[in-house]
């Protein structure tokens, strides 16, 4: 943001690369934003098949590949033929779905952080051990990867682990518009609790912290309500824009 709160400690984190300028989960998309002045990278991960891991948004191709039907119904040979660059505006086509592996490889030569969040994971039994695997198998430095879901239980499981990494779950506006999360509960597990920007207030702000659990807001595209939610004492901001916050 502007120079007026470059002496807050928030994180910026860029939501799925820079959707905005670059197909949303693709390498070329990462390279951008590794190259931006970012705390994080936002990802999002499901499996194939052939239990091949993969980095994608939704649990179907429909929306950003020119294949249609279910991730985990395809071979990762099958996904990598689709192209994954053209529905987005500009000279992108081509681009392919990547691989968690090779993710993972571009992550290992920058200093950020890896948000990485476990998509439907009931449709994916066993993933967040595999997730676990490669990360360590990649040796990847413990301090650069947090590990988030909306599925409590998935990380739950991921604690009951002893998995080396911060944990955070992610809270909607859908199932918590009228109800408070029980930040005691998500406290036990994880470091984070990472809400739908709208149902951040100043009594969020404050049950969450006294847990000692810290709050990454998503997904924050107004800059009007990055300061507002700035002025909140949030820990992070996860935006699709963090070139122009």
């Amino acid at each position: 943001m502007s120079n007026e709160y470059s002496n807050q400690s928030y994180q910026l984190i860029a939501h799925r690369g820079l959707p905005q300028d670059y197909p949303e989960n693709t390498l070329i998309g990462y390279q951008h934003a590794f190259a931006l002045p970012i705390d994080m990278l936002e990802i999002d991960i499901h499996y194939t098949k052939d239990k091949q891991l993969v980095v994608i948004h939704d649990d179907t191709i429909d929306r950003t590949s020119n294949g249609k039907g279910k991730v985990k119904d395809y071979t990762l040979e099958e996904l990598k033929k689709l192209d994954f660059g053209s529905y987005h505006q500009g000279h992108f086509e081509g681009e392919q779905i990547p691989t968690f592996d090779e993710v993972l490889d571009l992550h290992s030569r920058s200093s950020k952080k890896l948000l990485i969040e476990i998509k439907k994971p009931s449709q994916y039994p066993g993933i967040e051990k595999m997730i676990v695997d490669q990360l360590k198998e990649k040796q990847v430095p413990t301090h650069k990867v947090i590990l988030q879901s909306f599925d409590f239980d998935s990380v739950s499981k991921l604690a009951h682990m002893n998995v080396p990494y911060e944990l955070g779950v992610l809270i909607s506006k859908k199932k918590y518009w009228y109800k408070s999360p029980d930040f005691k509960a998500i406290a036990k597990i994880a470091n984070y609790i990472n809400p739908n920007y709208s149902i951040v207030n100043k009594h969020f702000m404050e049950k969450a912290h006294a847990e000692h659990l810290k709050v990454m807001p998503y997904t924050v595209n107004d800059s009007k309500e990055a300061r507002k939610l700035i002025d909140l004492n949030i820990d992070g901001i996860i935006t699709d824009i963090p070139d122009r916050l």
